[in-house]
């Protein structure tokens, strides 16, 4: 069987349509790289690539080759990342992902904290609600994700329990549910709600508070928009009766500056529950159980602030 690195030179070649930039790309010789593709159209008794005076193709059996090679190679090189990572804390890049609401408020103090101490480490962000990212940290291409709990974190995913201070409910300043003497829940849920992905422990925090006061709404269905762009969602505050919630951090200075104006609903929690998942079946890397132990802390200290009433 032919050897993996016909295989990358095949996607070079495939990447830089010309034999002598491919094999500068993959640091061998042009002849090296010739006899690469000559062996793996040997193997497999086609043409892989059409060459012409415009260039170096794939063929349609070219493109099968290089679907199937794309596959491999993706792994190996996360194989490899994993391997860095797991022997050096100090090197290697970790993939991470978070509820676009914690980002700020949790994975940036988070990262202060880890760039500090590690700063040859490499780290890469995403952002998005657990059911986009659960198959990610599955597969390994996501070492560690931050967020709230969900129902269907299955067997093959790992979670550290932490709790977050809740997100503040925040409006307009001139908003009407300010001027009311003791607006229910139901009052707020009368007018739009803006949001990220919305998260579980909401809906079931709404659905009690609603089944108590005998009402038939539906929190689930009380959103007008759901976006993760967090520069959106606080100009439509500004802007409307919508109301939105999010983490203190990320609305203190606007709220403190009069551009916003806070107010909760009756029984609003003061923490929130959270979560950090990881692959159950995979080996956790240094630097994302490093990383999980910053969030925690930072976690609890803006927790401890929130209920010592020091963030006012």
């Amino acid at each position: 069987m032919f050897h993996l690195r016909q295989l990358a030179c095949a996607r070079a070649l495939a990447r830089h349509r010309h034999f002598g930039r491919a094999a500068d790309a993959i640091g061998i010789t042009q002849s090296g790289l010739t006899q690469s593709i000559a062996r793996l159209e040997a193997h497999y008794g086609v043409r892989l690539f059409d060459r012409d005076r415009n260039g170096v193709t794939p063929t349609a059996f070219g493109e099968v080759l290089l679907e199937g090679a794309a596959d491999v190679l993706e792994r190996l090189d996360e194989v490899e990342r994993r391997i860095r990572l797991m022997d050096d804390l100090e090197s290697g890049e970790l993939s991470v992902a978070a509820d676009p609401m914690l980002a700020s408020s949790v994975l940036a103090p988070a990262f202060a904290a880890l760039v500090e101490s590690h700063p040859n480490l490499r780290v890469r962000m995403r952002s998005g609600a657990f059911d986009e990212m659960a198959a990610a940290v599955e597969g390994g291409e996501v070492d560690l994700y931050v967020g709230f709990p969900h129902p269907r974190i299955g067997p093959r995913l790992e979670v550290r329990s932490l709790s977050f201070a809740a997100p503040r409910v925040v409006m307009a300043p001139d908003h009407p549910l300010l001027e009311m003497d003791a607006p229910q829940l139901s009052d707020f849920l009368s007018y739009p709600l803006v949001q990220g992905p919305v998260a579980h422990w909401y809906l079931d925090w709404a659905a009690d508070q609603l089944a108590a006061s005998g009402s038939d709404l539906d929190p689930a269905t009380r959103y007008f928009l759901n976006t993760d762009d967090a520069g959106m969602l606080s100009a439509i505050i500004r802007r409307s009766r919508a109301l939105m919630a999010a983490m203190w951090e990320d609305v203190r200075l606007a709220v403190r500056a009069g551009e916003l104006a806070e107010r909760a609903p009756p029984a609003w929690p003061t923490r929130v529950p959270g979560v950090i998942v990881t692959a159950a079946h995979r080996t956790t890397a240094p630097a994302a159980d490093r990383l999980a132990d910053v969030i925690i802390a930072t976690a609890e200290r803006s927790l401890a602030e929130q209920e010592a009433g020091s963030d006012e």
